[in-house]
């Protein structure tokens, strides 16, 4: 149990980071705790959230909760609501002053101490300027808008670095694996992925479309950034389409079957034929 207090008081940390957030939380809870006279409100503002931060502090829930997943058990500090109570508790003291330059002094002195407390989202490494209206990357958008059929959800598989932001714009099209293969946490292992993923350089196409019709993929979407050791037209497909720096190949077994079942849209009967 040691390890695992050490691993909360951790998540605590690094949850605070270098901000004075959880003291601000903790001195907003005990304002409240003795100046809210609301009974509905006390148990939503202070009960509530005693009770959460006690589980989130239990050593058998967390040692319970970090079996689970250690890397995401943090995420219970954000069921509390600690924006919530900061605000509350800064608008409850300026109603103890009449005074309007007492309610405009308790004012300035809280939005200082919040934005002291915090730093501009937009210089995170991780925010980009978005180049759509989905906020992904528009390649991951022009690759899914050209396996999209009318008709039928296909199955494709895609290189790694389109996988993250795929189904975030899609749900037409069906992949053999998702996220979860780039996460190496969840330690999942897939032929497919190992054939899509295993040399940063090069394809290996035999093994690429082989392990692609094991998992019933009627696309294979090829980076034009690695070589192709092989040649996918000999192993039975088509070149569909070229978008965006990505060769969309398609499968000749289900572009027959699909075409007598009346499933195929125009322009992939043209490209097909």
């Amino acid at each position: 149990m040691k390890e695992v207090m050490q691993a909360v008081a951790e998540d605590v940390i690094l949850y605070n980071n270098r901000s004075f957030l959880i003291p601000l939380f903790l001195i907003a809870l005990l304002f409240l705790w003795v100046t809210e006279k609301d009974r509905k409100l006390r148990v939503v503002l202070l009960y509530v959230v005693a009770a959460v931060a006690a589980v989130f502090l239990c050593p058998l829930y967390a040692w319970v909760g970090m079996k689970i997943d250690a890397d995401v058990y943090y995420r219970v500090l954000w069921s509390l609501p600690i924006g919530i109570l900061v605000c509350y508790s800064a608008v409850k003291l300026m109603a103890y002053f009449r005074a309007a330059v007492s309610k405009a002094l308790v004012f300035v002195l809280a939005v200082l101490v919040i934005v002291m407390n915090g730093d501009l989202v937009y210089t995170n490494s991780f925010h980009i300027r978005a180049t759509n209206a989905y906020h992904i990357p528009q390649q991951v958008i022009d690759v899914a808008d050209a396996l999209r059929l009318d008709n039928y959800k296909p199955i494709a598989v895609l290189p790694a670095e389109l996988l993250t932001h795929f189904h975030q714009y899609t749900a037409d099209v069906f992949t053999p694996y998702g996220r979860n293969v780039v996460e190496p946490s969840w330690s999942f292992q897939d032929e497919l992925y190992d054939a899509m993923e295993a040399d940063k350089t090069a394809y290996d196409v035999a093994e690429v479309a082989r392990c692609a019709r094991n998992h019933n993929c009627a696309f294979v979407v090829l980076s034009c950034a690695k070589q192709m050791n092989g040649s996918m037209e000999e192993q039975g497909y088509f070149l569909f389409r070229f978008v965006q720096g990505y060769f969309i190949y398609m499968d000749y077994n289900y572009y027959w079957v699909f075409k007598e079942q009346g499933l195929l849209d125009a322009d992939v009967i043209e490209a097909g034929g």
